[in-house]
């Protein structure tokens, strides 16, 4: 097997394992009431609010979706209790996404299951290794932002 295709192999196991073991701690933190990508889109409101882009347009843009399927989502999110939005005091056209209390804890969740897993993975590796890894897969994130 060349090494071209052993890299291939890698990164389509370890991509579909990391999305494995996401969703199922997620699904055990939300019972099921919750996919991933609503988990990403509460993570992707919050991280915006931060900044105060928490609106449509921004976040849209952020996740790299439609303002339509951003609707959508939204319209989903708010009738389980996740998001909610406030218009903008000075525009009256813009509207900012906002997470409720439910979702800054699903957030809080997500968060510690990447903690754990990167804690995880550091602790396996030598200081080196790790800044060698760092620097991998910084070219990778490169190149596949280059394709987006």
């Amino acid at each position: 097997m060349s090494a071209e295709e052993k890299l291939s192999n890698f990164f389509v196991s370890c991509f579909y394992s990391i999305l494995d073991a996401e969703e199922l701690a997620m699904e055990s933190i939300t019972n099921g009431k919750l996919t991933l990508k609503e988990i990403h889109l509460i993570e992707a409101v919050i991280n915006a609010q931060k900044t105060n882009e928490n609106n449509f347009s921004t976040v849209a843009k952020l996740l790299n979706i439609t303002l339509g399927t951003l609707t959508t989502a939204y319209n989903k999110l708010e009738k389980k209790g996740y998001l909610h939005k406030v218009q903008d005091e000075n525009d009256k056209r813009i509207y900012y996404i906002v997470p409720t209390r439910l979702a800054e804890l699903i957030n809080e969740e997500h968060s510690a299951f990447h903690q754990k897993m990167i804690a995880g993975i550091v602790n396996k590796l030598p200081q080196k290794d790790i800044e060698n890894l760092t620097d991998a897969l910084k070219a990778l994130s490169e190149f596949f932002n280059e394709l987006l």
